[in-house]
């Protein structure tokens, strides 16, 4: 894939000035990507996309590739999030189903497989329609419900149930469910439909009439795997050609207990093992970690450990490697910022109607690369650099062209980027 092919909207769009100032305004206030118009801000990655592109999502799409995991290793600031942002958006291109859940210790974590569902169906999203959208529909009972409702003819209605019936379904009730809760809505028993669509969710409900049926099983630890096994398999169904999950922030999780942790270890080789087998059809996991979380975690499991590593790095030459480093651009340092720099000096002068004088703002983002890198360079310092950059630009717009002191701007937030922030990578 060409440069030009992961730097663009997959939907073709070209920025606006509100979304130009949407971007400036979330990089330059939180050093956080920005929910749309990722690709304008998007910097040596093309060769990792690249092959997740050609090697995983295009296969899938296509019914040719079962099942995959990729572990994305990266330090606090060093762009998981971005990384997995830019990989959202490949998918959605290809027509997947999405889901961006955050891991912690009090709400959804890789130890609880029940909550991990959960968390999962209610992230799902549909690719956006048009340009102009964030994302598509949310949530799995929405998007189940549409599907639902665009088929209107009975006789085909009749035939997807029956394929339903036919189909391999790991969780025998998870059919069952699914099942009635498509002809309740296609006979408009909407007080069936929503306890139905209540236990897909992963809710609680004690009794589930079916019929003639009564179903006394709900999510929970011990049916989560086949929960989640046959949920991918009911939305192929539907036609989607998979699903693209993205867990990110596991440092936190990595900071519980030992029990806390070997649950997640226990739970994380379930699925390493299962996408590895392609028992899991249609399902790309994602899952960004520091890299604490291999060397103080991982290490301490070795059965896990031996399945994360490879003797080569991710790679066109050895794309089955599980571990990805988004700290391993294919630029050097001081290129990397450069380009960065000059793209997002682009999408500021789009945000404000601004004509700077080019080669003045170069020379001011050379001078702060070499700043940058003479005092405080680390690979998970990205989102500094960022921040400082839009203050440049910021003030160089409002108060004169040439009057921004970058070397006093770069000592005042020299040393900040070390702290462990409580904000996604950028």
């Amino acid at each position: 894939m060409s440069e030009s092919g992961v730097s663009r909207p997959a939907w073709g769009a070209e920025l606006s000035s509100l979304e130009a100032a949407e971007i400036i305004e979330r990089m330059g206030s939180l050093g956080l990507p920005p929910e749309r118009g990722i690709e304008y801000v998007t910097v040596g990655l093309d060769r990792l996309l690249s092959v997740l592109e050609r090697y995983y999502l295009e296969p899938m799409a296509q019914g040719e590739r079962g099942s995959a995991f990729k572990l994305i290793k990266g330090s606090f600031g060093a762009g998981k999030t971005h990384f997995l942002t830019c990989l959202r958006n490949l998918a959605w291109g290809r027509g997947f189903l999405t889901a961006n859940v955050e891991l912690s210790l009090q709400g959804c974590s890789f130890g609880d497989l029940a909550s991990v569902y959960q968390a999962l169906v209610q992230n799902l999203v549909t690719p956006p329609a048009k340009a102009s959208d964030y994302e598509g529909r949310r949530g799995l009972g929405t998007i189940l419900r549409a599907w639902a409702y665009a088929i209107e003819d009975p006789g085909a209605q009749r035939q997807w149930l029956r394929n339903l019936k036919l189909a391999t379904m790991a969780n025998h009730n998870f059919r069952l469910v699914a099942a009635h809760f498509m002809q309740s809505l296609w006979t408009e028993d909407e007080e069936s439909a929503e306890q139905d669509e209540l236990w897909l969710l992963g809710g609680t409900v004690k009794r589930l009439k079916l019929g003639s049926l009564t179903l006394t099983e709900s999510i929970c630890e011990r049916n989560g795997s086949s929960m989640l096994t046959s949920l991918v398999q009911l939305l192929r169904l539907c036609g989607y050609p998979g699903i693209v999950a993205l867990f990110d922030e596991a440092d936190r999780v990595a900071a519980g207990g030992r029990r806390e942790k070997k649950k997640l270890v226990d739970n994380l080789r379930q699925f390493v093992d299962m996408c590895g087998s392609g028992r899991l059809p249609g399902l790309f996991w994602a899952l960004a970690v520091p890299p604490e979380f291999i060397s103080q975690v991982v290490v301490d499991y070795p059965a896990l450990q031996q399945r994360l590593h490879s003797p080569l790095p991710f790679s066109a030459v050895c794309p089955q490697a599980p571990t990805i480093d988004v700290t391993d651009s294919s630029l050097p340092p001081r290129q990397f910022f450069y380009q960065l720099g000059e793209r997002i000096l682009a999408v500021a002068s789009r945000a404000w109607d601004w004509q700077p004088q080019r080669e003045r703002q170069l020379e001011n983002l050379r001078f702060l690369v070499e700043e940058y890198l003479t005092l405080n360079f680390d690979a998970g310092q990205r989102r500094n650099f960022v921040k400082q950059w839009i203050a440049v630009l910021t003030n160089e717009h409002l108060h004169g062209e040439g009057t921004t002191d970058i070397e006093a701007l770069c000592r005042q937030d020299e040393g900040l980027g070390g702290e462990e922030e409580e904000f996604a990578d950028f």
